[in-house]
């Protein structure tokens, strides 16, 4: 079982930082075209917003309360990117090369000027912010003493042949004790 602090003050602020974090990834994502910023920055400023909110409410609530498994997400990011730099070489151009449209009159915004670059970074965006997650929640639980993954999650991410070592453990402990003595 992991502990989390028990504050009201702490899940308030950590809410606020979630918020404002998440409104300047945003931002980071689409300025990081033409200026400093792009995906992989405002993906781990994501993903890192998520760690905060999992180590002020538990993190069992934050895989629960996540919309999407992380792995996903970074899994459709990867897709999203290639698929993007694949786009011109099926119409004969070299790979990543750019396309871009110039709005006009939109209201609220004026000149918009979107292309191919933006599905990149949102590609990126949501490959960092998925791994992310999903590396520390990992790490998270691993160094907790319980298992990397939940019953749920092996069963997605592991092959039908392949056991939790945990279990193994539990089954056959005189390989345990077998490869301890080898070991020493």
């Amino acid at each position: 079982m992991i502990r989390t602090p028990d504050s009201f003050l702490l899940r308030a602020c950590i809410q606020l930082v979630f918020l404002l974090v998440n409104i300047v990834s945003v931002y980071l994502l689409f300025r990081g075209h033409n200026l400093p910023g792009g995906g992989f920055i405002a993906g781990l400023m994501t993903g890192t917003s998520c760690i905060l909110l999992g180590l002020a409410r538990g993190w069992n609530v934050l895989r629960h309360q996540l919309p999407v498994d992380p792995l996903r997400l970074a899994i459709s990011g990867v897709t999203l990117a290639l698929v993007t730099g694949l786009l011109p070489v099926v119409v004969g151009q070299q790979f990543l090369t750019q396309y871009m449209w110039h709005l006009h009159h939109v209201p609220l915004i004026g000149e918009l000027h979107i292309g191919t670059p933006l599905l990149f970074d949102v590609g990126v965006f949501l490959l960092v912010s998925g791994m992310t997650v999903k590396l520390i929640t990992v790490l998270v639980r691993s160094t907790a003493g319980l298992p990397p993954f939940s019953r749920e999650e092996h069963q997605l991410y592991a092959s039908v042949m392949e056991e939790p070592i945990e279990d193994i453990e539990k089954k056959h402990p005189e390989k345990k004790r077998k490869e301890t003595e080898d070991a020493d």
